[in-house]
């Protein structure tokens, strides 16, 4: 068993790199798109964006454009719309009391 785990060292650790490398990736666009529902939030109290259809679209929009041009061959609209949707109600629920506990239904 260590003599198969010895020969494979080098593919382990870049898949560990890889996994880690996308973990911190993940929490930096979780980041910009928590920043972006801000600005729509804003647009919408200023009566620019006036649904909430369209302020989830525009979202949509923005976030793309932080995304690096390859990942977004793999990632289609419907499926950016599930994302932004997500997010959002992971933090409505965080800011119902504080916690991320499904409080928001």
């Amino acid at each position: 068993m260590i003599n198969v785990i010895y020969e494979w060292r080098f593919v382990i650790v870049l898949v560990l790199a890889v996994v880690l490398f996308a973990l911190m990736e993940w929490q930096k666009f979780k980041a910009i798109v928590h920043g972006i529902m801000l600005q729509a939030k804003s647009m919408a109290k200023d009566l620019v964006l006036k649904s909430g259809q369209a302020q989830e679209d525009w979202v949509v929009i923005q976030a793309y454009k932080y995304l690096p041009k390859w990942i977004t061959i793999f990632i289609s609209n419907a499926v950016m719309h599930k994302i932004v949707h997500y997010l959002y109600h992971k933090a409505k629920d965080y800011l119902d009391d504080g916690k991320i506990n499904n409080s928001i239904k």
